[in-house]
């Protein structure tokens, strides 16, 4: 894994980070390293994470291992897509704190 994909992967972490930080949703981030996936998903902060039928706002993976069919450039850009949309869930704490 190149830089560029670490420091993709640091901003997306951050903007869950943020998301969490807002209140109203929880952005979850996992590493499988075994086949060099992120998973990111996002439930509201009333989830009650003891019932088994709760259902995610969002969730999405992104494999993150350069191959020749999937180049760093690719990669990258599908990171900053992915933390594009989970920065979404910020607008709704932006709004109500407007």
């Amino acid at each position: 894994m190149n830089n560029d994909i670490r420091n993709a992967l640091l901003d997306l972490f951050s903007v869950c980070l943020e998301v969490n930080g807002a209140g109203r949703y929880h952005a979850h981030m996992s590493y499988a390293g075994h086949v060099d996936c992120v998973t990111v998903y996002v439930l509201p902060a009333d989830t009650d994470y003891q019932a088994k039928d709760y259902e995610h706002s969002f969730w999405h993976d992104v494999y993150v291992d350069e191959q020749d069919f999937r180049p760093s450039t690719l990669i990258v850009s599908n990171i900053a897509e992915l933390a594009g949309k989970v920065s979404e869930f910020l607008l709704p704490a932006q709004e109500e704190a407007a």
